[in-house]
């Protein structure tokens, strides 16, 4: 199964290569023994499908033993369905739809939650074959994981049938599931016929288009890391700090020596580009972005820490801040860092209006389930050893003027890292007007690994269940531009400097997804539910 996804990508194998597992948990002797099969299935596809995170043991010594409770807790998922699967394998007419409804309802809710982890789904091994994911519009990645699923399950039962093994189904319901095979081909036919209509007038329909620069410096993650670490000196963390942003600013400038017409209307760096955690607290940035944004010409959305300083509990706002009373006392101050994104516009510099981070990476960004519990946070963060993010509470829309003066201004909605891979952030951001999407992240953590396109392949289904252009920009890779119907049509390489650009449109148009969510998911797992209930009922009578 490993092999369907990146850096493979051999999606076939997505539909018949769990055939062997559900074969393996049918002849479990026991619910409990199917269960055990299952995690140790989902505990080793997971903990094969997520390797690449053991680069980071450089940075941490405590990283391939989490990378192991990693796999053992999404197991856990799996070992669940197995145990379902088990259970309905004398329940010959309820297991043709409650198993399938069971898988995809797992995946939703390995979706949910501070831990929620929505990765490897079935249905993410048709990322690089648009014409075929365009049911995610309707039903999200989970409708196309449904359609793989079937099939594995009838490669299963087909098998079984053929080596006339007890608890068959009948040739009656094996009937009955391939005429159903293509209602489901169908469906995913109709729905890229749908979208290759109305994509193109979509997206004519809201403002005129805009040039959007992306700048990839290729900035190495040891040498980023370096510069706000507190252990490096401090002589050393400036002149990185400011090598790093010269390095960007001088390559920003050069995609805006283009001609007029071909010069850029939003320019974008990716997470982290500036990396002195007091950015917010010196004037002398606040300036700097200023001349930036109006010497390129074009508003500059980056990534940087959002310092916020309080004494005695009050809030203490940047131009308020006495750098001399907080050498005196130091006890009486205190501070809410988040991971955030800046807009800096011509002439007025850095917009009031900042994103803070929402959805925060467990363990790595912020202490799951506890992080609005200030007290408990500062003990756990003490045992694991990390200075956790806040989370954001807001989404925001930014709006990028029309600098010809001929239409109206484009709305964009901005989501960071690890928030690209959660649908229902992309869904808030669209229906509160967002006509486009920005994400920016840097995956430079894990350098040349399988680990920057695993995390590429979300941002093509965001594209495709919202229909709105994708703007992604890494630091080292990949930066890309994914249309509406989640066709890439600019992808960066990895660990290389770039500066792609494309003309995007602004959507206005909700799909379906987009308007009501994970309707799909929810009756799936109503229909897992419903099952349990009838389980329980029958035993207690």
């Amino acid at each position: 199964m490993r092999l369907a996804y990146p850096r493979w990508n051999v999606f076939p194998i997505a539909a018949i290569g769990l055939a062997p597992f559900l074969w393996a948990v049918l002849h479990a002797t026991s619910a409990k023994q199917a269960f055990y099969l299952g995690w140790v299935y989902g505990a080793v596809f997971y903990y094969v499908l997520l390797i690449w995170l053991n680069i980071l043991v450089v940075y941490h010594i405590l990283i391939p033993p989490t990378v192991i409770l990693l796999g053992l807790y999404l197991g856990l998922f799996k070992g669940l369905f197995a145990r379902l699967l088990w259970e309905t394998r004398h329940q010959r007419w309820w297991g043709l739809f409650v198993v399938p409804a069971a898988w995809v309802a797992i995946e939703y809710l390995q979706s949910l939650g501070d831990l929620g982890f929505p990765w490897g789904y079935l249905g993410h091994t048709l990322w690089r074959h648009p014409p075929l994911i365009q049911l995610a519009a309707w039903t999200g990645v989970y409708g196309l994981s449904l359609v793989f699923f079937w099939i594995n399950h009838m490669v299963c039962d087909l098998v079984r049938s053929l080596g006339r093994e007890e608890g068959t189904p009948p040739l009656r319901q094996m009937l009955v599931r391939v005429a159903i095979l293509p209602l489901f081909c169908a469906a995913m036919v109709l729905s890229a016929q749908y979208a290759h209509r109305r994509a193109p007038a979509a997206d004519s329909s809201a403002a005129s288009q805009r040039v959007v620069g992306l700048v990839q410096p290729n900035i190495a993650q040891r040498d980023k890391f370096r510069s706000y670490d507190p252990a490096t000196p401090d002589d050393e963390r400036e002149r990185l700090q400011r090598e790093m942003l010269s390095k960007t600013i001088r390559m920003t400038h050069q995609i805006q020596s283009a001609s007029e017409s071909e010069r850029c209307d939003l320019i974008i760096w990716p997470e982290s580009a500036v990396t002195d955690d007091f950015f917010t607290r010196i004037p002398a940035y606040a300036r700097l972005f200023r001349d930036l944004a109006t010497s390129f010409g074009a508003p500059l959305f980056f990534g940087a820490t959002n310092l916020l300083l309080f004494r005695d509990g009050r809030f203490v706002p940047p131009e308020q801040f006495d750098s001399a009373d907080y050498q005196i006392h130091p006890g009486a101050y205190s501070f809410e860092v988040y991971n955030s994104a800046f807009l800096a516009e011509p002439g007025s510099g850095l917009n009031r209006r900042v994103y803070n981070k929402m959805q925060l990476v467990p363990f790595a960004e912020g202490i799951p389930y506890v992080q609005h519990i200030r007290p408990l946070v500062s003990v756990i963060s003490a045992i694991v050893q990390m200075e956790p993010f806040k989370p954001g509470r807001d989404h925001t829309i930014y709006e990028i003027p029309n600098r010809r003066g001929d239409g109206p201004p484009l709305r964009f909605g901005p989501l960071i890292c690890f928030e690209s891979c959660y649908p229902r952030l992309s869904r808030a951001l669209v229906r509160r007007g967002a006509e486009m999407l920005v994400i920016i992240t840097n995956d430079g953590w894990y350098e040349q690994t399988a680990g920057p396109a695993q995390h590429e392949l979300e941002a093509v289904f965001r594209a495709v269940e919202t229909r709105r252009w994708i703007i992604r920009c890494a630091n080292t890779g990949i930066s890309c531009f994914i249309s509406p119907t989640g066709q890439i049509a600019v992808e960066t390489g990895l660990a290389r400097e770039a500066t792609p650009k494309w003309r995007v449109g602004g959507v206005k148009e909700l799909t379906f997804y987009a308007r009501w969510g994970d309707v799909f998911a929810w009756l799936t797992a109503a229909i897992m539910v419903g099952f349990v209930i009838h389980r329980a009922v029958r035993r207690r009578h």
